[in-house]
């Protein structure tokens, strides 16, 4: 991985996170709920498609998530432990949407638009990007198909959650929490980011999506539910990481994704709009069973984006450590499902081939 960059690539990370800044301060001069993120995606996104080469390098990518995991762990509260016996109830029905969705994709994909099985089940895997592409190589797949459906899933589902938040409203934060408490001073973020990087190389160790980021939550949620700290981060980490995550997100798209789109917009939204029926019923459906925030079974049972979900359940007042848990067991199930999926599809086209008639 290279990390030092030319002075032309330095030029297009800054005018990428120029724009991730502009559409920050939109979002936020109209109370859009985690603005920084959704407003600096969209921007990053629309001038990604309008055929800017935006940039934001990956080596750079992990402290960012670091802290907007140890950001995010400082929303866990004693009410997390509290509610955790509701949690396999929920990875039940989490399960059932899974499987649902993953199918009622692939029907619209495969059967309806005609894309073919391998591109067809890729595409309806909800999250996983990275893992969803490996996979992608091993099958034949037309990666770029791939990538763009999930680049429309990730960037609909961050722009529209925190507008239903805006509209229908979200959890006031308990006085206990993040207002409460003083900003972390140096001795405070040495602990905090020392147990985060710990914390995250073991996560990265056992392969789990978004190791960085949960990494630094579960380190921080721990420390701060031991009561070893008890502080929030200062905003001058806390805003240009959002900034950052915004144009992480955004630059997924490519200048020249703009050409495909009308050609694979429509069977990718439609394979999105049955996907966020599905998940939203088993939201719904946890929501009347247990009593958990709507807002909050939303954003954990959401087709995708571990990282960018996890930190606008914080900034939301939700509680992260629901949302990650949620997303990491979808992962799990998807990691252990699609080679025994991927075979089934191999054979079914091999036994076609053999009997054409």
């Amino acid at each position: 991985m290279r990390f030092r960059l030319t002075r032309r690539e330095l030029t297009r990370v800054a005018v990428t996170l120029g724009m991730s800044l502009c559409g920050g301060l939109a979002a936020q001069a109209i109370g859009l709920p985690a603005g920084w993120i959704s407003g600096g995606l969209l921007a990053v996104a629309i001038g990604s498609l309008a055929g800017y080469d935006t940039k934001f390098p990956r080596g750079w990518s992990a402290p960012v998530f670091l802290v907007l995991g140890v950001y995010s762990g400082t929303g866990v509260t004693q009410e997390t432990l509290q509610q955790m016996q509701t949690w396999p109830a929920s990875f039940a029905i989490l399960g059932l949407s899974l499987v649902g969705l993953i199918a009622g994709s692939y029907w619209w994909l495969h059967g309806r638009c005609g894309w073919s099985r391998n591109d067809a089940l890729l595409s309806s895997l909800p999250g996983a990007l990275s893992f969803v592409i490996a996979a992608a190589e091993g099958l034949k797949a037309d990666m770029k198909k791939v990538a763009i459906a999930q680049s429309i899933r990730l960037i609909v589902l961050i722009e529209a959650i925190p507008l239903v938040a805006f509209l229908v409203g979200h959890p006031e934060p308990a006085p206990a929490t993040l207002a409460g408490r003083p900003v972390a001073g140096a001795r405070e973020l040495l602990i905090l980011f020392a147990a985060g990087i710990v914390a995250s190389l073991a996560m990265n160790r056992l392969k789990l999506p978004g190791g960085w980021i949960l990494g630094g939550l579960f380190a921080s949620a721990t420390l701060l539910l031991t009561g070893a700290v008890d502080v929030r981060l200062p905003a001058f980490l806390v805003v240009p990481c959002s900034i950052a995550l915004g144009a992480i997100a955004g630059s997924r798209f490519r200048p020249g994704d703009l050409a495909l789109l009308p050609r694979l917009a429509a069977p990718a939204f439609g394979a999105f709009l049955i996907a966020i029926a599905l998940s939203t019923a088993g939201a719904v459906a946890v929501t009347l069973f247990f009593g958990v925030n709507i807002i909050q079974t939303l954003l954990a049972f959401a087709p995708g984006a571990l990282e960018a979900l996890t930190v606008l359940a914080f900034q939301m007042n939700i509680d992260p450590a629901y949302v990650a848990a949620h997303h990491v067991v979808r992962f799990i199930a998807i990691v252990i499902a699609v080679p025994l999926v991927a075979r089934w599809l191999a054979r079914r086209a091999m036994a076609e081939r053999d009997d054409p008639g």
